[in-house]
């Protein structure tokens, strides 16, 4: 009898003994839970967000590549001729070698029009995006064209001789993509309508100077010609010149004194 009480309680210490341990385990297991939780919450970045939200916005990173601050953002399209406001809010700065989540939700989508075509399908639009960027020195970056249809994901915004570009990986093709050269034919072009449109300027300028010298003048022939004045070539008096020898004069011989009588000769 006396064994099978010690058996049993030997049983009963070992049922404690095993309790023990397994809860022991489930709160390890519990720690190395929330511990490996907490460093994947602290990998995750936080991004500077630029732009709302919306469920017809396009979703880019962009990455700020061009050695300055950004002060502001703003996005139209090309057949628009202003830019809307800065997207940045206020006090945002997207800091150099840095990234910010944008959102851009284009006008079109975002005031409820659509293009349909006469028999009710779809059509399908081209559309070109600009983009203005103002850098913490006030400088202002034009991009010309902008596929945010065809962005993968990442953009960035890079600044180089004078103009500024992008990179980023083609959606369609996988193929990396660089605008720069597409940014140098467009500043050139730039600023050849820019010198067109002051050699116009000029010309223009100068054909209204003669037009108004010539109406001056005009005026002024006009005034002369009510006051009685002559306004014309000076007319100056003949000045008459007696001729040294005229022709069919006769000379008058010069008389001397040779033959004369004196007359304190005759006594007179």
């Amino acid at each position: 009898m006396k064994r099978v009480v010690k058996y049993l309680l030997l049983a009963l210490c070992l049922c404690f003994v095993l309790a023990g341990c397994g809860k022991k385990e489930e709160v390890e297991d519990t720690a190395e839970e929330k511990e490996m939780q907490e460093e994947e919450e602290e990998e995750v970045e936080e991004y500077l967000v630029i732009g709302n939200k919306t469920d017809d916005a396009y979703d880019i990173f962009l990455k700020n590549s061009t050695g300055q601050d950004i002060t502001g953002i703003a996005i139209k399209t090309s057949d628009k001729t202003e830019y809307p406001a800065n997207m940045m809010k206020s006090g945002d700065i997207l800091e150099k070698d840095e990234t910010a989540e944008l959102f851009y939700t284009p006008e079109d989508a975002a005031s409820g029009d659509t293009s349909i075509a006469e028999d009710g399908a779809d059509v399908a639009i081209n559309v070109v995006y600009n983009v203005q960027i103002t850098l913490a020195d006030n400088t202002v970056i034009e991009l010309s064209s902008l596929g945010f249809e065809d962005v993968e994901k990442e953009v960035e915004l890079c600044y180089e001789d004078e103009v500024g570009f992008v990179k980023y990986v083609s959606k369609t093709s996988g193929d990396s993509v660089s605008t720069k050269e597409q940014e140098l034919g467009a500043k050139a072009q730039r600023e050849a309508q820019a010198a067109a449109e002051a050699q116009a300027a000029a010309e223009a300028q100068a054909a209204a100077e003669a037009a108004a010298q010539q109406q001056q003048q005009t005026e002024q022939s006009a005034s002369g010609s009510s006051d009685g004045s002559y306004s014309g070539e000076s007319y100056s008096e003949p000045v008459y010149t007696e001729p040294s020898d005229p022709a069919g004069q006769e000379t008058v011989p010069e008389q001397s004194s040779e033959g004369c009588l004196n007359p304190e000769d005759l006594g007179l």
